[in-house]
């Protein structure tokens, strides 16, 4: 994450107002704007510039799956921008959710000792609970194979700031294309934008659930599915890849066997185009 996660997503949506629950929650009108605010913060992403806009406010991570650059990119924001951090990265061992709470629950709760809540979840649907307890906004910080809607807009914001535009782009959406969120929220942002060309690039057994295909195919765009990545490489402009999500598979000996089929080196870059570029959620 960068930028102060763009001014801690606008100051959580108008200053601690509206929660962040899905990618397709955003107009392009409202993503255009994040991007501008973005860049009007990079003196605070670099250290050039301190702040005090949240000072006084808690934001509270709640966190039930893995994880080092989201949880750590909202946590440094808040404190960048002047505000104070409760966090609990073992929700599901070390929280009363243990003791039988309910999401709902644990959202009421949670909520009279912060005023921003962050929450990543393996499973679907269980973000949306939590808020419905939450007295404060909510931030989906990744929610099982569905939806990681702040990353979704990093994602669109260094492809913007790379091209100056999202139309007309061609996008290669390569590796595990079925259950990662990364690619999910990529996919209802871009929707908003012209003329775009989609190379899904994945294994048989791996594919782009047909509603984002639907949702791509409706608003317009061109989608082409293929096992062949080098075929397409020289027609991309966006290499966006992911690692194969082996936690979302039945077992570990099920995920290995699609292990290592798509790699970047750099015999396979000397078919991309000059102004090409690689995006990976790690």
């Amino acid at each position: 994450m960068c930028v102060v996660v763009f001014l801690f997503i606008l100051l959580v949506m108008n200053f601690l107002g509206q929660s962040i629950l899905s990618s397709s929650q955003f107009s392009r009108e409202e993503l255009e704007r994040i991007f501008v605010v973005a860049d009007s913060m990079q003196p605070y992403a670099r250290k050039e510039k301190a702040s005090d806009l949240l000072k006084g406010n808690v934001l509270a991570t709640l966190f039930f799956e893995p994880s080092t650059r989201t949880r750590f990119s909202f946590e440094s924001a808040m404190l960048r921008l002047g505000g104070s951090v409760i966090s609990n990265y073992m929700m599901n061992e070390t929280s009363s959710v243990k003791k039988r709470e309910t999401l709902y629950d644990t959202g009421r709760v949670v909520s009279r000792f912060a005023d921003v809540i962050a929450m990543r979840h393996p499973q679907v649907g269980t973000v949306p609970e939590l808020s419905e307890g939450a007295t404060v906004p909510v931030l989906n910080a990744g929610e099982g194979p569905a939806d990681h809607p702040t990353q979704g807009l990093l994602d669109l914001y260094t492809i913007n700031n790379h091209f100056g535009s999202l139309d007309g782009l061609s996008i290669g959406l390569v590796g595990d294309v079925q259950y990662s969120r990364t690619f999910h929220s990529q996919v209802q942002m871009l929707t908003h934008f012209k003329d775009l060309t989609f190379y899904l690039v994945s294994p048989s057994g791996l594919k782009l659930p047909s509603a984002y295909k639907e949702a791509l195919v409706n608003a317009g765009h061109r989608v082409i599915e293929t096992e062949d990545l080098e075929s397409v490489l020289g027609e991309l402009d966006v290499f966006s890849m992911n690692r194969i999500q082996e936690e979302r598979f039945e077992s570990k000996a099920e995920a290995e066997k699609y292990r290592g089929l798509f790699s970047v080196t750099p015999e396979l870059m000397q078919g991309a185009k000059d102004n090409m570029i690689v995006i990976d959620p790690f």
